[in-house]
């Protein structure tokens, strides 16, 4: 996923875990809670089975959650909990479409 702060790019991350309301990733910058963010994750485009192809799925987000809770030297990364706040309808269907996908029951 890419994530952007204020319109700058701060970098590609890779997710732990998403969800349709949100996004948990791990970050080697400290981003405090309450910090707007802009998402775009990189998801694969399923057509007839396969995906060949990604489709970008774009969402407004906050922090609402930084593990450890206070940036230090000792820390090499952070976990990042990041709840949307703003996603197309369209978006988050593909979405929710692809999470179904990765269940196995």
């Amino acid at each position: 996923m890419e994530v952007k702060l204020s319109g700058r790019d701060c970098g590609h991350f890779e997710t732990i875990n998403v969800s349709a309301n949100g996004v948990y990733f791990t970050s080697p910058a400290y981003i405090a809670p309450l910090t707007r963010l802009e998402i775009i994750l990189l998801l694969p485009e399923t057509v007839g089975g396969r995906s060949d192809s990604k489709r970008e799925v774009s969402c407004e987000g906050v922090v609402v959650r930084t593990e450890p809770e206070a940036q230090g030297p000792n820390h090499s990364s952070y976990d990042i909990a990041c709840f949307f706040t703003a996603i197309s309808e369209a978006d988050r269907e593909h979405l929710e479409l692809y999470i179904l996908q990765q269940l196995t029951f």
